[in-house]
């Protein structure tokens, strides 16, 4: 499985300008990844020059696991679809110029109020627009399985077989499912015929001092949360994953530690899970 470090790892540096995009892809190339996942919330409005990242991309020999398309997380007005579907085809030619291989929508929380039709509308009002766009393009769609517990894998895997493309994917994020009240593992189990970009991120549940960030949870470090990182790993492995993993930090260390760290424990995971195949019988002291 090849390694990338999401833009979203370091969230509020990238928003308040203490790093640059050009500054996040030589972190990136630092910490000797495999790739990066942009995103387009960071690189609309900025003063972006894609041919200069584009160059540092080359340069560094990072490639674009994917590219996620910014949107509203609720169903469109009428009114709305023909501007929306103009700033989808912007971005699909930057993710295409870029060499991504995945455009990826939903990545972000729905309101709790927001029902599973409302999601589920949302979700083929978005397809509806991007896979004409694809056509003729070197990019694949990959749905992230939503935080909501409203919306949860079998409506997914129901909205697949109703979509019925190969072309549209699953972008599966290891936390969402959990946050939202559903076993990780069951949900990947139930997608993994679809699973086209994973994102490795974990939680935990908030203090009493901590203000929550999603239901009860906050981002941690990944490896020491409530993730059943192992498991979930085992479950790609059995299906013959040997896609991209995404590495989002998203816990209240900061940012450069929590990024860091939680490189060290999914690389080690996946030295783990190696080991584990080679060696099925051997104790892990041995190893």
């Amino acid at each position: 499985m090849q390694v990338a470090i999401s833009m979203r790892s370091v969230h509020e540096a990238l928003l308040q300008g203490e790093m640059s995009i050009i500054g996040f892809l030589k972190y990136a190339a630092s910490l000797a990844v495999d790739g990066v996942e942009l995103d387009d919330i960071y690189l609309q409005g900025a003063d972006v020059n894609c041919t200069e990242i584009k160059e540092i991309l080359t340069e560094t020999g990072l490639k674009v696991s994917c590219y996620d398309i910014h949107h509203r997380m609720e169903p469109l007005r009428w009114q709305e679809h023909e501007k929306a579907l103009e700033k989808i085809k912007a971005e699909l030619a930057v993710a295409e110029f870029l060499g991504a291989e995945y455009v990826q929508i939903v990545g972000e929380a729905f309101d709790p109020t927001v029902s599973a039709k409302d999601v589920e509308t949302l979700i083929l009002e978005l397809v509806d627009m991007v896979l004409p766009a694809l056509q003729g393009r070197d990019l694949m769609l990959a749905i992230e399985n939503p935080e909501s517990a409203e919306f949860q894998s079998h409506h997914m895997a129901g909205l697949l077989k109703q979509i019925d493309n190969p072309q549209v994917k699953v972008g599966f994020n290891m936390a969402n499912s959990l946050v939202a009240g559903e076993d990780p593992e069951v949900a990947l189990e139930r997608l993994k015929d679809h699973i086209a970009h994973v994102r490795a991120v974990d939680v935990r549940l908030a203090h009493q001092d901590e203000e929550p960030q999603n239901g009860g949870y906050v981002g941690c470090v990944i490896g020491l949360g409530l993730v059943p990182l192992k498991k979930l790993f085992q479950v790609l492995k059995a299906k013959g994953y040997e896609g991209w993993i995404s590495l989002e930090f998203k816990g209240l260390e900061e940012a450069h530690f929590g990024t860091e760290a939680s490189l060290k424990n999914l690389r080690q995971s996946l030295v783990e899970l190696q080991s584990d195949i080679l060696h099925p019988d051997e104790p892990r002291d041995m190893l």
